[in-house]
């Protein structure tokens, strides 16, 4: 299995590198873990990169299913600094008997041409920080993000090779690994402002998440990103996605976004 999965990331990176480079900026939205990504799936960019020295985004996020029985906010807060490093942290309220979690989170940037960037990242996941019974994870992963044309519509792609642990317990034989596509609808008519984000990942943005079911057998997440404030210094990104589309049918979605201002 994890050679089957080496592979496959090998053969993707090629194939993602091969492509004659064209310039097309993907929408920098925060994702549900909080850092700048798609939608569980980090990216290798970063909220600020190239553009301010200090930078802050406030992401909100609302998660639920058709019946609206599980119910979840989801609150981020991501700094971005030198432009090159990123932090913040993410709020995770659950409803019912499911407890509320926090994630802490890092991620510094190694490579960017304008047209591909690379980050190396890591988050701490403090479980049911409201129960007795605590639970701590960690994940670490490197990140790629090539910005290119696909069939003359601008596009980028992400592939991220990770590993998430149960720091009680410790390692285990599980490798993360996600691979998502940012591509611009009807970009003639919309002009860049509106994209498809779309993931398949073996894991979610918490080892506790009730959105997905990805740790088993991975999922597949699809939905729409918009940029409110096109060409504007501020940012506001508004996100509709549904999640484990081909497993859970339709049936859970979230709807939010986030607002960003630099400071210098």
């Amino acid at each position: 299995m994890i050679r089957k999965l080496i592979l496959v990331v090998i053969v993707s990176v090629v194939f993602i590198f091969s492509v004659t480079p064209v310039f097309s900026q993907s929408l920098k939205g925060l994702s549900l873990g909080g850092t700048t990504g798609l939608i569980t799936t980090p990216t290798g960019r970063i909220g600020w990169e190239e553009s301010s020295d200090l930078g802050i985004d406030i992401g909100y996020h609302f998660s639920t299913n058709r019946g609206f029985g599980e119910n979840e906010s989801i609150i981020n807060i991501a700094v971005s600094m030198f432009k090159k490093l990123e932090a913040g942290l993410t709020f995770d309220s659950q409803s019912g008997d499911n407890l509320s979690d926090l994630i802490l989170f890092g991620k510094f940037q190694i490579f960017n041409d304008g047209q591909s960037g690379m980050a190396v990242g890591a988050n701490l996941q403090l479980l049911d920080i409201t129960s007795d019974i605590k639970r701590t994870f960690s994940q670490v992963y490197l990140a790629s993000t090539y910005s290119g044309d696909f069939m003359e519509i601008p596009a980028s792609t992400t592939i991220v090779f990770g590993k998430t642990f149960d720091i009680e317990s410790g390692l285990n034989d599980r490798i993360d690994f996600s691979m998502g596509f940012d591509m611009a609808l009807f970009p003639q008519v919309f002009n860049g402002y509106v994209r498809w984000i779309s993931e398949f990942a073996n894991y979610s943005y918490s080892a506790d998440s009730r959105i997905t079911d990805a740790n088993t057998r991975g999922a597949f997440n699809s939905g729409l990103r918009i940029n409110i404030l096109g060409g504007s210094a501020y940012k506001l990104v508004i996100d509709a996605t549904l999640m484990d589309v081909f497993d859970e049918g339709i049936d859970k979605f979230t709807i939010g976004g986030s607002f960003g201002f630099s400071l210098k």
